[in-house]
């Protein structure tokens, strides 16, 4: 069974997703998921406007290149984008910053 990440924040509701797209999504922010060294994290207020700034621009790039919206996977369901994986998140990064708060996972 996969597991789940919760991202919290209380400037935002809670926001669950797969550990595997929670891990890329934190790769591009600088950040861990490796439940061995790293299984609870924080982006703290000051490093929020960085990590927003990298995930759009990764969302952007995800965006340039990205096959039609009708390509499916191999189960024939369609595929989701990084961008919009990342949507919720750089949502909830937006009002962290704004807020001078924290978001922190795995707590």
């Amino acid at each position: 069974m996969p597991m789940l990440i919760t991202f919290k924040s209380k400037g935002a509701g809670d926001i669950q997703m797969f550990a595997e797209h929670a891990e890329q999504i934190l790769q591009i922010i600088g950040k861990s998921l490796d439940p061995a060294t790293a299984p609870r994290g924080i982006i703290t207020a000051a490093q929020a406007p960085a990590a927003l700034a990298a995930l759009r621009a990764a969302a952007d790039a995800a965006r340039s290149t990205a096959a039609p919206a009708s390509d499916v996977d191999a189960q024939g369901r369609p595929r989701v984008s990084l961008a919009q994986r990342a949507f919720p998140l750089i949502s909830m990064l937006e009002r962290a910053a704004s807020k001078g708060l924290d978001i922190v996972w795995g707590v």
